[in-house]
């Protein structure tokens, strides 16, 4: 006999972009002020990419984590929602087997002309606010790596597969848990 398990649903409030409510998972660029992308590996390379409203839209479960750079949002048409969470206490353990911090977990809304830049090895997803969001992404690419594909169902799983250096954690498989934001 098979058991249905029911997801614990934990809230996340979506709070305002601010230096100081970002500093435990990256800056905030404010005029006059400096941020230089690290790539261990590769290049830094921009790309524009467009990430739309889905259904349950406003829960997630799946985030991306990568230690050999840090990552730029920067929203140019739309507002999205940066979902962040400190990074894995362990980064030398099997990815399978990573830690995730539900209570230091945060969302923020990110609007057009801000820009979100998160430090290496932080846990983290970006949703769209509205209907849809075009946003410059400053990441990682090795030399024959192709943009990025768009997705529209809100998985992040498929990342890993096309690039090995991209971890990700589905908070339903390991924990039965999902992240559900609160505006």
């Amino acid at each position: 006999m098979s058991q249905t398990v029911t997801e614990e649903v934990v809230k996340l409030k979506v709070r305002p972009l601010t230096p100081e409510a970002f500093r435990p998972y990256g800056q905030v660029l404010e005029r006059g002020q400096l941020i230089y992308p690290e790539v261990e590996e590769g290049r830094v390379a921009m790309e524009l990419l467009r990430t739309r409203h889905r259904p349950n839209g406003r829960q997630t479960a799946q985030l991306a984590v990568h230690f050999t750079y840090n990552q730029t949002f920067i929203p140019v048409q739309g507002s999205m929602v940066l979902i962040v969470a400190p990074p894995p206490v362990d980064r030398e353990a099997d990815p399978s087997t990573y830690d995730f911090d539900f209570d230091q977990a945060a969302a923020f809304l990110v609007e057009p002309g801000q820009v979100a830049f998160i430090d290496k090895g932080v846990w983290h997803n970006a949703v769209a606010m509205g209907l849809e969001c075009t946003f410059i992404n400053v990441t990682r690419k090795d030399a024959l790596e192709a943009a990025t594909e768009e997705r529209n169902d809100g998985r992040i799983d498929q990342i890993s597969a096309q690039r090995p250096y991209v971890g990700y954690i589905d908070l339903v498989e390991r924990y039965h848990r999902v992240l559900d934001l609160e505006l």
